[in-house]
């Protein structure tokens, strides 16, 4: 009889365990209450998910909760965007990757278009295409090119803007995004593009000693140095650092550009981020991320 009741138990015991595990692999979020529910999340380890990977996602996660305390309340954009990249390393359901990214989109639309224009096309365009392809092609439409329909020199005469200096910019903006703003995205095409344009950025440097900002190339073409700036190595990143934060205390920039160079500047020197403009990259400890928003005077 106990030998019975100890291989009843032992099936009880494997069944709830197996039934537990597929649970899990199958649980799918709800959008309303996801918020709360992502802090009780605990992933499973998916077939084709290496250890690193796996381990890699989890630190995120566990980033996104020590940075807001557990408190949902607190979540931002850069934490959906970083969930969402999480979701999509582990190879979570589409559902559940789709929910994080929507909760990121209604957050934030146009920050995740920002992180999207300087990542490229993502893994988001497998895992989602029905969701993510339609914002890509929205974020592509509104970003590309309201430059490249404008009357430069029109602009400049409207603004009082110096009409050579706003038409070099013009050309260096549609340079930037030459192949930037083609599925998938091409580095080699593209890469020629971006070394001339350095070479022209570091001219214009050696010329007005200063960010070429708002005052100089007007609001349309504020954000034009940083993104040649962000799209080249980390010798000039750090170069000019100094210069876009200048620029931003003096509101010739705005704050966001600035976070999105420091996220690439740590990314590439330490293997981390700060405000989580980098998909896939974990986030700084509390501690650090002060430090760095107090050094850099950031709202």
């Amino acid at each position: 009889m106990k030998k019975l009741i100890t291989i009843t138990l032992l099936v009880l015991l494997v069944t709830t365990a197996s039934y537990s595990q597929g649970d899990k692999a199958n649980h799918i979020f709800n959008y309303q209450t996801f918020d709360v529910d992502i802090f009780n999340f605990v992933p499973i380890k998916r077939e084709g998910v290496t250890d690193q990977k796996f381990n890699y996602a989890l630190r995120i996660l566990d980033d996104t909760k020590s940075v807001t305390n557990n408190d949902p309340k607190k979540l931002t954009v850069t934490d959906f965007w970083n969930i969402t990249s999480a979701f999509v390393t582990l190879k979570e359901p589409a559902k559940n990757i789709e929910i994080a990214f929507k909760k990121a989109i209604a957050l934030d639309a146009e920050s995740v278009c920002s992180y999207i224009r300087m990542a490229g096309a993502t893994n988001l365009e497998k895992a989602i295409p029905e969701t993510f392809l339609p914002f890509y092609a929205n974020c592509l439409e509104h970003s590309s090119s309201k430059n490249d329909k404008l009357d430069v020199k029109q602009y400049a005469i409207d603004n009082k803007l110096d009409i050579t200096l706003v038409t070099l910019i013009n050309s260096i903006d549609l340079d930037d995004q030459k192949f930037r703003l083609v599925t998938p995205f091409d580095q080699v095409k593209q890469r020629p593009f971006d070394i001339k344009n350095e070479q022209r950025i570091d001219s214009l440097y050696a010329v007005y000693k200063t960010y070429i900002g708002k005052t100089l190339v007007g609001k349309d073409y504020e954000s034009v140095m940083w993104s040649v700036i962000q799209h080249s190595d980390i010798r000039m990143m750090e170069k000019y650092l100094p210069e876009i934060s200048k620029a931003v205390e003096q509101k010739e920039l705005s704050a966001e550009p600035l976070k999105m160079l420091i996220d690439r500047i740590y990314t590439v020197k330490y293997h981390y981020q700060i405000f989580g403009s980098q998909l896939g990259v974990p986030v700084a400890d509390e501690k650090t991320k002060s430090d760095v928003i107090k050094n850099y005077k950031i709202e």
